[in-house]
């Protein structure tokens, strides 16, 4: 009636609900065929026998409440022995040795399981912290990159709109209308540069001094200076992109790490469970063994 521990994977919880039913069935038949303290002893041996396979999922979510039966079955054994010894029996003790030994060999091959995963793991776990080396060295390339790219093409657009703004006056004098974008930002002269070099050329007549130098620059060297700085811009987004896919990829590779770690504990725990419970099972089978030699009188 007991509870399964919350956040259980269903397929898991629906089979160690499955075997717990059985379990929980063959013992209520085991104890309610007795009828006298003699019938005590063969129960208990097909109880014995019953819990070498008891189920391996059962144990998984209940392992505490199992292993309590299985202590309270090992005292109702041990008072049964007392009960034959005082009473005079004098019979071979109740022994589980080849069940022990299947016990034990089951368990030996779970821990070769659990140790071969477990070294799986920790070389994966070797190699996803090995690669940040590399990578962090690639993303500091491409952050520089990013900022040398930054650089010149505020330095290029700088440039360009300072050349412009020598015709702010001259334009606003003139009060031409198709003018206004520009007066309102100097920027317009780069992000319409034909508009912008029709109104150069209308206006270029009326020019002179300082005014007149720049718009002979501006028609000769804007275009050019416009494919640069485009070139530029591209290069930069492809930069971005890839400092976008790096840190995607950390990202995805810490996450990954974290999860390989979790599992590395988890195993780690089980297989000391299974050690525990290997050196309690052989030192049962040694138990049962000096039980056999006493009652031999034999090694």
């Amino acid at each position: 009636e007991k509870e399964p521990p919350s956040k259980v994977d269903r397929r898991l919880l629906s089979m160690a609900l499955r075997e717990r039913k059985t379990y929980v069935t063959a013992l209520r038949k085991f104890f309610s065929s007795l009828e006298s303290i003699d019938d005590l002893g063969a129960m208990l041996e097909k109880v014995s026998k019953y819990h070498v396979g008891h189920g391996r999922y059962l144990m998984l979510l209940f392992e505490k409440d199992v292993y309590r039966i299985n202590k309270l079955l090992k005292e109702l054994s041990e008072l049964y022995g007392r009960y034959v010894s005082e009473t005079g029996g004098r019979g071979l003790p109740e022994l589980r040795i080849g069940e022990i030994m299947e016990e034990i060999e089951e368990l030996r091959r779970e821990i070769s399981l659990t140790e071969g995963e477990l070294s799986s793991l920790r070389k994966r776990l070797e190699e996803l912290k090995n690669v940040p080396e590399t990578e962090n060295d690639e993303l500091e390339n491409e952050r520089r990159r990013r900022e040398e790219l930054k650089v010149k093409i505020r330095t290029l657009r700088t440039e360009l709109r300072s050349k412009a703004s020598k015709l702010h006056k001259p334009l606003k004098r003139m009060r031409l209308p198709e003018a206004a974008p520009f007066l309102k930002d100097s920027s317009y002269a780069l992000d319409n540069p034909h508009e912008f070099l029709s109104l150069v050329k209308k206006v270029y007549p009326k020019l002179d001094g300082k005014a007149k130098k720049a718009s002979d620059w501006l028609l000769k060297n804007l275009p050019p200076k416009l494919d640069e700085l485009r070139k530029l811009e591209e290069e930069l987004e492809l930069v971005e992109g890839r400092i976008k896919e790096i840190e995607s990829a950390s990202s995805d590779r810490r996450l990954e790490i974290l999860r390989t770690e979790e599992r590395v504990k988890r195993l780690e725990d089980e297989l000391h469970r299974q050690r525990s419970r290997l050196n309690s099972l052989e030192k049962k089978l040694e138990e049962e063994i000096r039980l056999l030699e006493n009652f031999l009188s034999e090694s």
